[in-house]
């Protein structure tokens, strides 16, 4: 089984960004989003019933500090990317993040979701496992209790399971020729007369590839894709070829192309496309679920809280990661 729950979070964000949210999934598009002293000085946001604290939140906090601190040191937080900081930026993207999964969870009772008892046991394990790796100078920078690992964990296998519920329907036939992946060379040119010359100069046996290089428009002469990449006209012309079959003069919207077959099928790609397109299915199904919910679904954030949050050094020794044995116990 794949990570789930990785893949909503990701899903969520895309979704939110794409509809112009405030921060992605965070910001409920068409809902109450209120900026409020409402809640406790735990308690970072509420979205509908699920409230998300804010040691919960700081467990992203050290994940992603966790991240990019093995890369880039400790000294590029405040650094200033066009009128926001890398913290400011990543602070955002968690919030969003732990919004889209405490809102779907919301969704559990409707799709008569529920833990097993082997489940919350396996919860019960990863939170012991992740809160016995951090060092007491992180638990206390996060204000973290083992119980707040443990509800995390359990609203990341929920969602997991609401969406797959939401998404058990649907169609997993994917035909050869609907996931085929090619690969073609290709020579563009500004007009069909250019092209008709060129054919000439193949038709006397010179290398594609040589011709390409000294003529072709764009400097990448090797294309590997699969269906509804490319403009129709290329794609259809691609897509009829046999292996190191040459095509004609093809006029398409940007340029005039010629194209020769490298793989008509290359089946170790197709089938990984084949994956791939299932997994669109689903998540074009859990979108339209999810962007209805977030639309009738009110919300409250905790500014002042969430303002006093920075990332602060935690020393040489990195904490361990909550997703990483999230992984361990849920990945199979």
């Amino acid at each position: 089984m794949k990570f789930i729950g990785k893949r909503i979070l990701i899903l969520c964000l895309a979704v939110g960004l794409l509809s112009g949210g405030l921060v992605g999934c965070g910001h409920f598009e068409n809902a109450e989003f209120v900026f409020t002293s409402g809640l406790t000085e735990k308690e970072l946001f509420k979205v509908g019933s699920n409230v998300c604290t804010l040691p919960e939140a700081m467990i992203y906090v050290v994940d992603y500090q966790t991240q990019y601190e093995s890369v880039y040191g400790v000294r590029m937080w405040e650094h200033d990317f066009g009128g926001i900081t890398l913290e400011e930026y990543v602070k955002n993207i968690i919030v969003s993040q732990l919004a889209s999964m405490k809102a779907v969870t919301l969704l559990a009772k409707d799709y008569e979701v529920e833990l097993t008892e082997a489940e919350k046991d396996k919860v019960k394990k990863a939170a012991s496992e992740y809160y016995k790796s951090l060092s007491e100078e992180a638990v206390k920078y996060m204000g973290l209790e083992q119980e707040d690992a443990e509800k995390l964990y359990y609203d990341h296998v929920l969602s997991g399971k609401v969406y797959r519920e939401i998404t058990r329907d649907v169609n997993t036939e994917v035909s050869d020729d609907e996931a085929r992946i090619i690969t073609v060379q290709q020579i563009k040119v500004d007009s069909q007369e250019s092209g008709e010359a060129i054919l000439e100069q193949l038709n006397e046996e010179k290398e594609f590839l040589t011709l390409a290089s000294v003529y072709s428009e764009d400097s990448q002469l090797s294309y590997t894709f699969g269906r509804g990449e490319k403009e129709a006209l290329y794609e259809e012309a691609a897509f009829s070829l046999e292996k190191d079959e040459v095509s004609g003069v093809i006029a398409a919207e940007d340029g005039f192309y010629i194209l020769k077959c490298v793989d008509n099928f290359d089946r170790e790609a197709t089938e990984a496309n084949k994956v791939t397109m299932v997994e669109r299915r689903r998540d074009e199904i859990f979108s339209g679920v999810y962007e209805e919910l977030i639309a009738n679904t009110p919300s409250e954030f905790n500014n002042r809280v969430w303002e006093q949050v920075h990332f602060e050094d935690l020393g040489e020794e990195l904490p361990g990661s909550f997703l990483e044995v999230y992984g361990r116990y849920f990945e199979e």
